[in-house]
């Protein structure tokens, strides 16, 4: 089984607001001259980069079927993930895209499993939604931004969301939401080439030099876009937690031995890029991940992991549904009644 860990889909109660002509939970969802899905929440307007989104889903499975994909992990299109907006919204909207994707994976048994968006704004209903989710049909973790509008996952009020993810066993997925540097990363769509895989990284770095990774010793995470610059950075982040006492103050144990604690999708979009990841990381570590339907993501993943030149077949068996299946254990067995 292929199993696709990044993977994003717009609810379809926002496109019946669309139809209707009404705003959903503070943000307007309109579609451009291309039919692009565009996002306006208060002074923010986000344009995605693919025309699919409103695809009805029996056209997504077929697109599946061709892209070579057997189950996809859904989570909501990260921009949409909205920290800013009101508690209350932000609540009721969880609820209700979570809902949403539980019952699609009863319409569609065996081709979804969902990753549940949280209201990270209130902690306290985070945590009661990620009680309330675990619960439902099909769902198989949670997928969160790497900041809450501006608040960094290693901060002391997230601790109890983190620990309840934790504590049930869900699979945690973190995403870039919302590149933080201003100026350097303006222009030629640098915010996402560049900002989003250094969002990642800044969101595994302090969650390792925190001590919250290793606070936590059974959390489940997987890191989007290959990790972004961690397979890089880990040997200064280790010498930093050797030497500065701002890191070393924190927690005694060293990103040697906590890197490979994360999982990372293997949306890198060059084959020896991920090469070096699965050497630098280790084999049981890498999933696949396309980020389908964005224009940034690696549509044919599954195809190109199959026939690179550079993977054995049993790491290619890994990739693309093995090592997932394993992290997923007893939360699986819907997918497999295809």
């Amino acid at each position: 089984m292929r199993i696709d860990v990044h993977a994003h889909f717009l609810p379809d109660s926002a496109v019946r607001a669309h139809e209707r002509g009404t705003d959903w939970y503070g943000t307007a969802i309109s579609r451009d001259a291309k039919g692009v899905l565009v996002a306006e929440t208060a002074d923010k307007s986000f344009r995605f980069g693919s025309p699919t989104h409103f695809e009805p889903k029996e056209e997504r499975v077929r697109r599946m079927d061709e892209r070579g994909v057997d189950l996809e992990l859904l989570s909501l299109l990260p921009p949409l993930f909205r920290y800013t907006i009101p508690a209350a919204d932000a609540r009721a909207a969880a609820r209700d895209i979570n809902d949403e994707l539980s019952d699609l994976t009863e319409r569609f048994p065996g081709r979804f499993l969902g990753l549940a968006t949280l209201p990270l704004q209130d902690p306290d209903a985070s945590v009661d939604e990620v009680e309330r989710v675990m619960s439902l049909p099909g769902m198989a973790g949670v997928a969160i931004g790497t900041h809450v509008a501006g608040q960094d996952l290693d901060a002391p009020e997230l601790e109890p969301v983190l620990r309840a993810v934790h504590d049930l066993g869900a699979f945690l997925f973190i995403h870039p939401f919302g590149a933080r540097d201003q100026g350097s990363l303006d222009g030629y769509y640098l915010r996402n080439i560049i900002g989003n895989p250094l969002e990642t990284t800044v969101a595994a770095a302090r969650l390792m030099l925190s001590g919250r990774l290793s606070e936590l010793p059974d959390l489940q995470v997987c890191l989007a876009h290959g990790g972004g610059y961690v397979a890089a950075a880990l040997g200064r982040m280790a010498h930093g937690h050797t030497v500065r006492s701002e890191t070393s103050s924190c927690t005694d144990v060293s990103p040697r031995e906590l890197y490979r604690r994360f999982h990372y999708d293997s949306l890198t979009h060059d084959e020896r890029t991920l090469r070096h990841l699965v050497d630098f990381v280790g084999i049981d570590n890498v999933l696949l991940g396309t980020d389908f339907p964005a224009d940034m993501g690696q549509t044919n993943a599954a195809h190109e992991i199959q026939d690179s030149t550079l993977l054995a077949p049993a790491e290619k068996e890994a990739i693309l549904g093995g090592n997932a299946a394993r992290l997923l254990g007893n939360r699986l067995p819907l997918a497999q009644e295809r």
